[in-house]
């Protein structure tokens, strides 16, 4: 919660190791230390082993709403981290580069390596050649142009998977939240409902045609660190409560 994860870390992966079913006994919302140690993780960056970390708290614990929201964020960047490709070559940058001397059979493998942004219409296949294209090189074009729409209705397809991961984990969370306020010790949790307006703001992007991202995990890191917050001041306000009752 200070913000400090590398040493986060040092104190989570031992426990891990030594004691890997270990689950926090101190808060109505449980978290194993695989929770823990994934969210460290998720914010060192590490996010192969963030995923790893978190779907092992998730088959510990189901119900473990804080590793269903991390699990969902480190999906969603995993995501954006393979769809921001190299910026790929432009019609005119082919066109220069043979115009310069440079041979078509390793124009077509810098191709290959970074891609291109247009397709090979009929003008720009007459340009190409012009410019000393041969039949190797827009070949390679015409590959790397399909591949490259292929994935990109891939990636757009497992985006909306994680989006939707997302706004269960964050609807999740507002259950809970919901079913916690109406406990004895409701009075403590979320009492503003800021939590639980941050989670509607959240789900509301996700809903949009074109989600703004990286508002989407700011919004939804934001919920994941309040609720950890959360959890700390309700359980230091029924210590406090339970104090109150015994002197009277």
């Amino acid at each position: 919660m200070a913000g400090d994860y590398p040493l986060a870390l040092s104190y989570f992966e031992p426990i891990a190791k030594r004691d890997p079913s270990f689950v926090a006994p101190f808060s109505t919302i449980r978290e194993s230390i695989w929770t823990y140690l994934g969210r460290a993780q998720y914010q060192t960056g590490k996010l192969v082993e963030a995923k790893a970390s978190l779907e092992r708290a998730l088959s510990q614990i189901p119900g473990d709403t804080i590793a269903r929201l991390y699990l969902a964020l480190t999906n969603l960047r995993l995501q954006l981290v393979e769809k921001a490709a190299p910026d790929p070559f432009t019609l005119q940058d082919v066109s220069f580069a043979l115009r310069e001397r440079v041979e078509p059979k390793r124009v077509a493998a810098l191709v290959r390596e970074r891609g291109v942004s247009f397709d090979l219409t009929r003008e720009s296949e007459s340009q190409l050649r012009k410019a000393g294209a041969d039949e190797f090189l827009l070949e390679e074009i015409r590959k790397v142009r399909s591949e490259a729409t292929k994935r990109k209705k891939t990636s757009e397809s497992q985006l909306r998977e994680s989006a939707k991961e997302l706004a269960g984990a964050l609807t999740g969370i507002r259950e809970q939240l919901d079913y916690l306020s109406g406990t004895r010790s409701g009075a403590f949790w979320d009492p503003n409902k800021e939590i639980r307006s941050e989670i509607q703001t959240a789900v509301s992007l996700l809903s949009k045609p074109q989600p703004d991202w990286q508002k989407v995990i700011s919004t939804g890191e934001w919920v994941g660190q309040r609720l950890e917050e959360e959890i700390d001041l309700v359980r230091r306000d029924e210590s406090e409560e339970l104090r109150r009752q015994q002197r009277r």
